[in-house]
Formats: structure tokens, C-alpha cells, sequence
């Protein structure tokens, strides 16, 4: 793997697990901040509102009060209640001050206006007419609306407090009954808050701490970066450095004493740290490992050398240098196996030196060993496609095998001829013009029940040839 790709691809996985992190606690972050502000602005409101209910119902003189719902006529108590009203919600957040009287559940006219405090923008423009003492309000109130309204015809004295989404908006309404002197219900007096301010606040709020908890995550990736860089980012790549120059020696088969891993200087007192240090020991654990391997390779094709040469020296007859009996034997036990294989193309001639005792007893061993070592030479010129054995002193083994097997007779004349020649040249010792008889046999399914059988034929026709050279010396 490339190193630049390599720490491309580790440094920009750190960075972009570290922006989602970041992300992700940011935009929680500003949830929860919204959230919090949201419900602590809307408490502070509806209990603002609630202590503001309280206040002017303390000031209302609800009898007085209902008998102007019955008559429709606006007392003095009800015109002082109208300033006090106007004047309060002049001077407090209040979206809306009134006082209705709930009739039924389903519109039109489900309500009865009784009482609704305005500002001087309000009279100014004229909407303070729009609420008043026992207008019906047609279709204003949907079913639901007026059933919260409904349900506070109580004598529960408590502010209660129920969400209304409006067509200007969405609205916190603050409400609790007006009770007589005979402790009836008579209406419900409200205060509406406005919450649209109070969600884009919050969402204002939220967005100004996600946007300072980016910078701030930023910043930590920042340094971060740095922090990766330092203590992962260039450590493994180094070892990764390192370790490819060790592959790259092993693949071309460097010598092992270079197998040789420099010192990372890697100190980050963790994880990485132990795994450069345990790549280390294993580079050199290798090495090692390696270098014993080799040297009992070596050792090993040594000791095989050895074999070799022993098995060679055991299969090599020290005379005339072409293979014993011993390596006969094996040849032998190989065309059993050969044979139970369907394989029966071969045959087997025999070789015997004439007057080797006389030679020897005559002119010495070492003119005996001459003479031996000049037939050999002789049987193997002729039979050069076959191999041949010395397997006694003055005899020979021939396993005749392809060319020389199909060319046997032809061979065989050769071989008789060149001989002929030799003893009539007067002019050669015996050891030089030496005379053998030879026989042969080729396997005969019909007569071999196996390869020594194919060799005492052969054996057999070796001594007959010997006889008939024998009668004609004589």
C-alpha cells in the first residue's frame, strides 16, 4: 500500500470521525439548549402571567361585575376596572387581558365578551371595540378552544394554563374563574402570552451555542489533527515504512544478515509503542529463525552431497568405473516393478572375459585388471544406449532397453567382430586382444515368470557361445 495513501486514508478517518463527533454533540447541544431555554422562558411567562391574573382578580368586585353581564350596563367599578386594566397591561408583557363568560362548547356564540384591557395604540386604532361588554363572539372559539374555557367554570381558584395556536400566532393562555359572593362561577379571566417571541429567542439562542460549539470542535480538530499526526498517524506509518522494506528485501531474496529492521525511535507509551516493539523482536526472531533454516539447509544438502557420493561410490565398481552388482540388483528389483506395471519391452545380455586366470597367472593381476577394464570398455562403445553392469570379475550385465534391444543381433556382430579383429593382430598382448563370449534373452512372457529368469536365459546362451569359441580355439 502506498504511504501517502496510506496516511491519507488513516488521517482523514480520524478528522471525519472527529467532525461527526463534534457535529453530533454540537447539534445535541443546541437541542437541549433549546429545549431548556424554551421551558424556562414559557414558565417564567405563564407564572409572570399567573401573578398578573391574581393581581387583578384581587381588584375585581365580581358581583358587581356579573350584574353588569345581566344588564349590560358598565358600572363605575367596571370603568375603574377598564383603566386599572388599560394602565397594566401598558406598563406588563401581556398580550391579551380579558374576561369572558363560557356558554356552550360548539360556535357560533359559544362566548360572551365581558371584559378586555387595551393600550393607547389599541384605542388608537380602534380594536377596543372590538371586545366588549356582551358582544358574542361567533365563530372565534373552535370547539376545543372553548372547552379548555369551559372546563375552568369551576371553583378551583388556581391558575391553570392551556396552549392555543392562533391565526396571529401561538399563544399561552393563563386562566382561572371569577367566583361570587355565593361561590359560583360566574366567568373566567385570562391573560394570553405570546410564545412566537419566545421560540425564535430559543431557536436564536440554539443556534448561537451550535455555532460557538463548531468553532470550538473545530478548534479540538485542530489540535487533534496535530495530536493524531504525532502519536498514530506518523508512528504507523513509519512501521509501515519499515516493515515494507523488510518485505521487500524478503522478496528479493536479500542475505539474512540484511533482514535488519532500523530503530523506529517510536516512544508513545501505548499500544503502538508495543506493537513497534513486538514487530521488532518478531524482524529479528525471523532473522534468526532464517538464518538457522539456512544453515541447516546447508547442512542438509551437505549430508546429501555426501549420500550421494556414498551411494554412488556403493553402486560404482573401483575397477573399470561403471556400476556394480549392488546397483545391478536394484536394476533388477525395478524391472519386477516395471513388469507388474504391463511394462515387458527389455532384455538382458551377458558378457564373459575368456582366460582372465591365464592372463593373470601368466603376466600378473595388473595385466588381468587391464584386460578387464579393455572389455568393458568394448561393451560399452557397443551397447552405449543401454546400461551396463560388472557383476563378477570377469563378467558383465547388460539390460538392453530401446535402440540396442530392436538392434540386438546387429550389435552382437559388432561386438564378435571387433573382437575377431583384435586377436588377429599378432601384434597385441592377450590383455589387449582380449576375447569374451556373449549371450542374450529378451523377455518371453511364455518361458519368464520374471527378470532373473530373462538373465539365466541370457546366462545360459552366454555359456554356449563360450563352449562353441572354446571348440574352435581348440
Amino acid at each position: 500500500m502506498n504511504n501517502k495513501k496510506m496516511k491519507n486514508s488513516l488521517q482523514k478517518s480520524l478528522i471525519r470521525i472527529s467532525v461527526i463527533i463534534v457535529v453530533f454533540i454540537s447539534v445535541s447541544v443546541g437541542a437541549l439548549c433549546f429545549n431548556i431555554y424554551r421551558r424556562n422562558m414559557i414558565g417564567r411567562y405563564q407564572n409572570y402571567a399567573g401573578d398578573s391574573i391574581n393581581f387583578l382578580c384581587r381588584c375585581i368586585d365580581v358581583d358587581d361585575l356579573e350584574a353588569c353581564m345581566r344588564t349590560g350596563v358598565k358600572s363605575d367599578k367596571y370603568l375603574n376596572l377598564q383603566t386599572l386594566a388599560n394602565n397594566f397591561k401598558e406598563t406588563h408583557d401581556l398580550y391579551y387581558i380579558y374576561i369572558i363568560e363560557p356558554l356552550k362548547a360548539d360556535p357560533p356564540d359559544n362566548m360572551m365578551d365581558v371584559f378586555a384591557a387595551y393600550t393607547s395604540w389599541g384605542k388608537a386604532d380602534g380594536t377596543d371595540g372590538l371586545t366588549d361588554l356582551g358582544n358574542y363572539t361567533g365563530v372565534a372559539y373552535p370547539r376545543e378552544v372553548a372547552i379548555q374555557y369551559m372546563n375552568r367554570m369551576d371553583t378551583d381558584t388556581t391558575v391553570t394554563y392551556f396552549r392555543n395556536d392562533t391565526d396571529f400566532g401561538k399563544i399561552y393562555t393563563a386562566i382561572r374563574p371569577l367566583i361570587n359572593s355565593k361561590g359560583e362561577p360566574v366567568a373566567v379571566i385570562c391573560g394570553d402570552i405570546l410564545i412566537d417571541d419566545i421560540y425564535k429567542a430559543a431557536y436564536t439562542y440554539a443556534t448561537a451555542t451550535v455555532i460557538v460549539a463548531l468553532i470550538a470542535g473545530f478548534l479540538v480538530i485542530v489540535a487533534l489533527n496535530k495530536w493524531y499526526n504525532k502519536r498514530i498517524v506518523r508512528p504507523i506509518k513509519s512501521l509501515e515504512n519499515a516493515t515494507g522494506m523488510i518485505e521487500d528485501k524478503c522478496r528479493k531474496r536479500a542475505p539474512v544478515s540484511e533482514l535488519v529492521m532500523d530503530d523506529l525511535n517510536i516512544h508513545t507509551h501505548d499500544e503502538i509503542e508495543s506493537l513497534s516493539d513486538s514487530i521488532s523482536s518478531m524482524v529479528e526472531d525471523i532473522r534468526d529463525y532464517a538464518s538457522d533454516l539456512i544453515d541447516k539447509d546447508r547442512k542438509l544438502s551437505d549430508m546429501q552431497d555426501k549420500n550421494s557420493q556414498l551411494e554412488a561410490l556403493a553402486n560404482r565398481d573401483s575397477l573399470t568405473g561403471i556400476r556394480n552388482k549392488t546397483a545391478y540388483d536394484n536394476e533388477i528389483k525395478s524391472l519386477e516393478w516395471n513388469l507388474q506395471l504391463g511394462k515387458t519391452e527389455f532384455g538382458i545380455g551377458v558378457v564373459d572375459l575368456n582366460y582372465l586366470k591365464v592372463i593373470n597367472d601368466t603376466y600378473g593381476h595388473d595385466k588381468g585388471n587391464e584386460a578387464i577394464k579393455n572389455i568393458c570398455r568394448i561393451v560399452c562403445v557397443i551397447f552405449a544406449h543401454s546400461p551396463v553392469f560388472r557383476i563378477g570379475g570377469d563378467e558383465f550385465a547388460i539390460i538392453l532397453k530401446g535402440h540396442d534391444l530392436e538392434n540386438i543381433d546387429s550389435l552382437i556382430d559388432q561386438f564378435n567382430k571387433q573382437l575377431l579383429d583384435l586377436s588377429n593382430n599378432k601384434e597385441l598382448p592377450p590383455w589387449e586382444a582380449v576375447s569374451a563370449a556373449i549371450g542374450y534373452a529378451t523377455y518371453d512372457s511364455s518361458k519368464d515368470a520374471g527378470a532373473i529368469n530373462v538373465f539365466k536365459r541370457a546366462d545360459n546362451n552366454m555359456y554356449i557361445n563360450k563352449k562353441n569359441m572354446h571348440a574352435e580355439r581348440q
